[in-house]
């Protein structure tokens, strides 16, 4: 049965700052990308375990990063409620080591 997938508050604060940057260039190409992204990410519902595991020492719970093209997407499961949690989408410019994850 597949996962279902819920994106926390900052994910979408990330997911609007990434297409109103596009969108300064390209509106229509920000929402062909989000598209894109979201297609992406709802892979995860069938393959939760699709990212690599990202271990830091200020995260106190496990979690994954799914890389997107030049985008880090911060997720965790909860394999008891059959759940995944968007945490963060950041560009991997960002220094993420400085960004409350989740």
């Amino acid at each position: 049965m597949p996962y279902k997938i819920y994106y926390l508050k900052l994910s979408f604060s990330d997911l609007e700052n990434i297409l109103d940057h596009i969108a300064e260039d390209s509106p229509s190409r920000a929402s062909q990308y989000l598209e894109f992204l979201k297609t992406t990410i709802s892979k995860l519902a069938d393959f939760p375990k699709m990212g690599v595991l990202c271990k830091r020492k200020h995260i106190r719970r496990e979690c994954r990063v799914l890389i997107i093209d030049d985008y880090l997407i911060f997720y965790k499961i909860d394999e008891s409620s059959q759940s995944v949690f968007i945490g963060r989408v950041l560009h991997q410019s960002v220094n993420y080591k400085l960004k409350k994850l989740f």
